[in-house]
C-alpha cells in the first residue's frame, strides 16, 4: 500500500513540475490529483488496459497523463486544444500498440 501511495505522490510531483507549481504548494493538490484520474480513466476507456494505465513507471503512460493535465488544468489556458490532441494521438497511438491494447469486449 506504501508503494501505491509513493507512486501516487510520484505522479503528483511530476504534474506539479510539468503545471511549473513549485514542490512546496500543494493548493492545487486536489484538483491536479482529480485531472491524473480523469486521464486514467479517459486511457481506459480509448482502448488502454487497466493495468497500463496505473503504470506510473510507463513513460508513455506519465506523459500523457501530463500532457492531459496540462490541457484540463485551470479555466483559460489557451493551449488546452493543442494538448488534446496531443493527448488524442498518444491514446490513439497506444490503443493501437499490443502492449497497451485491451483485449475487444465481446458484445
Amino acid at each position: 500500500m506504501a508503494d501505491k501511495k509513493k507512486q501516487k505522490q510520484c505522479i503528483l510531483d511530476a504534474c506539479r513540475a510539468t503545471l511549473r507549481i513549485p514542490a512546496f504548494c500543494n493548493d492545487y493538490d486536489d484538483e491536479i490529483v482529480d485531472v491524473i484520474e480523469a486521464a486514467r480513466a479517459e486511457l481506459v476507456a480509448g482502448g488502454v488496459r487497466p493495468e497500463k494505465a496505473a503504470d506510473d513507471d510507463d513513460g508513455r503512460i506519465r506523459l500523457a497523463i501530463k500532457v492531459y493535465v496540462k490541457a484540463n488544468f485551470g479555466l483559460d489556458n489557451p493551449d488546452a486544444d493543442g494538448f488534446m490532441k496531443s493527448f488524442e494521438c498518444m491514446l490513439t497511438s497506444m490503443s493501437g500498440d499490443s502492449l497497451y491494447r485491451a483485449e475487444p469486449r465481446d458484445e
